[in-house]
């Protein structure tokens, strides 16, 4: 879809919702977010990666229908639109989501943990999109995916369908994503929006057809029963700024080519219906006041699929409340992978974690939250603190938060090391409500190497 047809589509559609303001009821929000990043930090002034983002946040309800519109803009353009309709059929619910963004690649990925927002930094992202095929890059934005949700309550039974038609090749910039494309890395790439193929990770929009059937209920004894099976889809799917649980399977797709090719069907499936994740979780069971809950999931299609969590609360003494979490992706050998202890009291709370399951504490976290001054000017201090065997101390953070009327100042600074601490880093946030919908905040952080960036954000809901 070119972005011109996109635009004016979207310029009609918010016209109409707004000529139907006296109508309907009509709330939503729109903020602006600024980013400076220092391209270097070797003199007193230098030159910053300037980057301006907004997102309008649109929502009108009529005779029960509510049409949402979710759209961002950025440098290049509108990145991403998305069009949500909801409504009620008596018992049953729908929800009904139609996605449309600009393709990036991204020129060195972000690995490990999500970085912000989880995505690509700002300066190595890309735009990508061809809208009319001639392998130039003219900052298209594409159908990335239609997600229909259908629920109902029956008599204490709730039934849950997720119905998902999406692009399995659209790219992904999330460095840490377990998306199953390969990250587009040189620019100039282009990705064909316009167009479509039954070629998986290739230049070409391909699309595939999953599903996720849910259905929970609760006992008369207030234990609830939570069960979904999944077929062609697992994991989360992400865009630019948004993403969603769950994503089509590339391996689902219309055509499949020769079947005995592992790549060209996923783990060398041979039917483009996968029976992909199966997951039971059972809460609530309460046995001697210690109240249990066990999640269990399984993946067929990998031999070490199979994954499960205990976790078991209870108060001590009426002194502290305690919460045991064991986890294992070898139950039917009854190995635990890991055993975590949270002990929450008051102010102060623990946490113990043994990453082996052999009963010795890996690591110990202690948190203290503190009112100082509670009468007169409060202020809250948060104090944690990290030690790990061996090796002792290994992270301290402290964190004050201050509110004068519409203001409030949040700051923490982080140490870490290995039995001595060093600094890490400071970062400071400065918050103003208006209390009518509007708020103004700023932020910046600095570490041993100097500023890292700084980024200021304005918000008005309606």
């Amino acid at each position: 879809m070119s972005r011109r047809i996109l635009s004016a589509f979207l310029a009609l559609v918010l016209v109409a919702g707004f000529a139907a303001v006296t109508k309907a009821d009509v709330t939503g929000s729109f903020d602006i977010h600024i980013l400076m990043e220092p391209m270097g930090r070797q003199t007193e002034s230098v030159m910053y990666f300037f980057d301006i983002q907004s997102n309008l946040v649109v929502n009108i309800t009529i005779s029960g229908l509510t049409i949402g519109f979710d759209i961002g803009f950025g440098t290049t353009g509108i990145e991403f639109a998305i069009i949500n309709l909801d409504t009620n059929l008596g018992a049953l619910s729908v929800s009904d989501d139609f996605v449309f963004a600009e393709p990036f690649g991204c020129t060195t990925l972000p690995a490990g943990p999500f970085l912000a927002n989880g995505d690509c930094v700002g300066q190595n992202v890309f735009n990508m999109g061809d809208g009319d095929g001639d392998e130039v890059v003219d900052n298209a934005v594409g159908f990335v995916k239609k997600r229909i949700e259908l629920e109902l309550n029956i008599a204490g039974i709730t039934l849950n369908n997720l119905a998902l038609f999406e692009d399995v090749d659209f790219p992904d910039i999330n460095g840490s994503s377990s998306h199953e494309h390969d990250h587009f890395t040189v620019i100039g790439t282009p990705y064909f929006v316009g167009q479509t193929d039954s070629v998986v990770d290739n230049q070409t929009p391909t699309f595939g057809f999953g599903d996720v059937i849910t259905v929970s209920g609760q006992t008369v004894s207030g234990i609830t029963v939570t069960g979904s099976t999944a077929f062609c889809a697992s994991g989360r799917n992400v865009i630019k700024k948004r993403s969603w649980p769950y994503e089509v399977n590339k391996a689902c797709t219309a055509s499949l080519g020769n079947i005995f090719d592992k790549t060209a069907i996923e783990d060398g499936a041979k039917t483009p219906i996968l029976f992909e994740e199966e997951t039971l979780s059972v809460e609530g069971v309460d046995l001697g006041g210690i109240v249990f809950s066990v999640f269990t999931e399984w993946h067929p299609n990998d031999p070490n699929g199979l994954f499960s969590v205990l976790t078991a609360e209870f108060t001590l003494f009426d002194l502290a409340d305690v919460l045991v979490v064991m986890s294992s992706d070898n139950i039917t050998n009854l190995t635990m992978n890991a055993i975590a202890i949270f002990i929450s009291s008051d102010n102060l709370s623990l946490t113990l974690v043994d990453l082996g399951g052999d009963l010795q504490i890996d690591s110990v976290s202690t948190t203290l939250a503190l009112v100082l001054n509670p009468n007169q000017n409060p202020a809250d201090l948060v104090i944690v603190i990290k030690t790990a065997t061996p090796g002792g101390l290994t992270n301290a953070k402290f964190s004050l938060g201050v509110s004068r009327g519409l203001l409030s100042l949040d700051t923490t600074t982080s140490f870490a090391g290995t039995g001595s601490l060093a600094w890490t880093g400071t970062d400071f946030e400065l918050t103003v409500d208006y209390g009518i919908g509007f708020v103004v905040s700023a932020s910046m952080g600095f570490s041993p190497g100097g500023m890292s960036a700084v980024e200021f954000n304005l918000g008005i809901t309606f």
